[in-house]
């Protein structure tokens, strides 16, 4: 079941998730008087905030955007009683990496570029949204195909049960009333300052860690073969 490359994959992309998050945390300055919250801060804040962390998250955020396209190499590797679903497996896999290379244009175009942040920002729910309908449908047909053969794969419930929810959260991600006016500060000191919860900045870490979870589901569905 599990392959070199499997184990490669699935290794870097914790350690490349891994990174983004905790160089995040632990190395990022604080923000005004505010210490630094996924709540408050955009992730192409990261960089900004800490000198010594920006090639390390900036080299995680690529290596996971890179990570995201493996699963293409394992499924034209390896041979599988769900060949029939190679296209589809395929579509997924770029799916994904698309998704990872719009998490990284949002750190190239801050905020600053209203116009272009708010256009990748959709891209980027609409492609983590759709990943998760796939693996939803993938791991539906998959078990189909198996039980047809008398073979009964319940890990495939899991992946369902988890794309399923990843769905839904997303969906509550988009469709947040709060997005409508996420530029709204709020007045201190006869100044602006943000909110302690910036809704569009705590939404673009949430649809990273849905990216991150429809990753692993995808590589746990490529176990069974």
């Amino acid at each position: 079941m599990f392959t070199i490359p499997w184990i490669l994959s699935v290794v870097l992309l914790l350690i490349s998730f891994l990174g983004i998050v905790l160089s995040a945390k632990l190395f990022s300055k604080p923000l005004d008087e505010y210490k630094f919250s996924f709540m408050r801060v955009f992730p192409f804040e990261v960089v900004n905030l800490s000198e010594r962390n920006s090639k390390f998250y900036t080299f995680s955020a690529y290596l996971f955007s890179g990570i995201c396209f493996t699963p293409i190499i394992l499924v034209l590797s390896e041979q599988t009683s769900l060949k029939s679903l190679n296209p589809m497996s395929i579509m997924i896999a770029c799916i994904l990496g698309l998704a990872g290379l719009c998490f990284v244009f949002l750190n190239v175009f801050d905020a600053t570029h209203v116009r272009a942040h708010l256009s990748l920002f959709t891209v980027f729910a609409f492609l983590t949204l759709l990943s998760s309908a796939l693996l939803f449908a993938r791991g539906l047909i998959a078990y189909s195909i198996f039980n047809e053969h008398g073979r009964q794969e319940f890990i495939f419930f899991v992946c369902e049960i988890l794309a399923g929810l990843s769905f839904v959260f997303i969906l509550l991600i988009i469709f947040n009333p709060k997005l409508k006016s996420w530029a709204v500060l709020e007045e201190k000191d006869g100044g602006y300052v943000r909110p302690k919860r910036f809704v569009l900045a705590y939404s673009e870490w949430a649809l990273l860690l849905s990216l991150f979870v429809n990753e692993l589901i995808y590589f746990v569905q490529l176990l069974v073969k």
